[in-house]
């Protein structure tokens, strides 16, 4: 490799030339990269430039550095768009209200499919899932993953894991600190009611009633999220006062 890069455009050169290694080489998830120094040699680079280049594809998802074995190809994920997500979202909260909106759109997309082809024996496992999660609530203990389980297991009827680890997405965004002290849930009755609605609309066949019991679900956090705007707007007004 030619070397006019210094610093970062050297670091995003070798990941360029890692990335075309892996395409060009059909290499698989699982499969493994050359090491460290065979790299840095067929590259003409130190091995610290390669070595920086490599946390930055893994942290982008796409190796896996297993210390001791080697680099190798990870499957498709959204590993970077949760972080980025979660750590965007500390700085400017009112992106919160957007990302809400557009899981809306998604599974009142998706539910309308849903309805049209879960199986009797998907919408009975459901159904455990939420009897325990009502015993959960009436003992006073938090759900913790029902709300997450029920919507992935509502949504793998589709068989798109995409989808599924988008929502999954959202979901750990909506339960990171400091977002989750706007997003916390403070009924978890009507939370689990909610929730139930759903599945009778989804039983039930009726698509319209579906999506509509989706959006409604949404309401509660949709509120919990313009009182906290307001919140922040009066406070910010208080201090500009000062």
């Amino acid at each position: 490799m030619d070397q006019p890069f210094r610093g970062p455009l050297l670091n995003r050169a070798i990941q360029d030339h890692l990335k075309h290694y892996i395409t060009e080489h059909h290499l698989q998830p699982g499969d493994m990269l050359p090491p460290e120094g065979k790299i840095a040699e067929d590259l003409g680079v130190g091995r610290g430039s390669v070595r920086e280049a490599i946390k930055a594809l893994e942290s982008l998802g796409i190796v896996e550095v297993r210390h001791g074995n080697g680099v190798f190809v990870r499957s498709f994920n959204f590993d970077s768009v949760l972080d980025l997500l979660s750590y965007g979202l500390v700085f400017d909260r009112s992106r919160i209200a957007e990302i809400l909106q557009i899981r809306k759109w998604l599974e009142a997309a998706a539910i309308a499919e849903i309805t049209q082809i879960i199986q009797p024996e998907e919408i009975a496992q459901i159904e455990e899932l939420l009897i325990r999660w009502a015993k959960k609530t009436e003992a006073q203990v938090a759900p913790g993953e029902e709300d997450r389980a029920f919507h992935r297991m509502l949504y793998s009827t589709l068989g798109n894991e995409s989808l599924l680890a988008l929502l999954d997405i959202f979901w750990l965004v909506f339960h990171a600190v400091p977002v989750r002290t706007i997003t916390t849930d403070l009924q978890p009755t009507t939370t689990l009611h909610d929730h139930r609605e759903i599945l009778e609309a989804v039983k039930s066949g009726d698509v319209a009633l579906a999506q509509q019991r989706v959006q409604e679900h949404f309401s509660g956090i949709e509120t919990r999220l313009l009182q906290a705007a307001a919140s922040r707007d009066a406070e910010q007004s208080n201090w500009s006062k000062r």
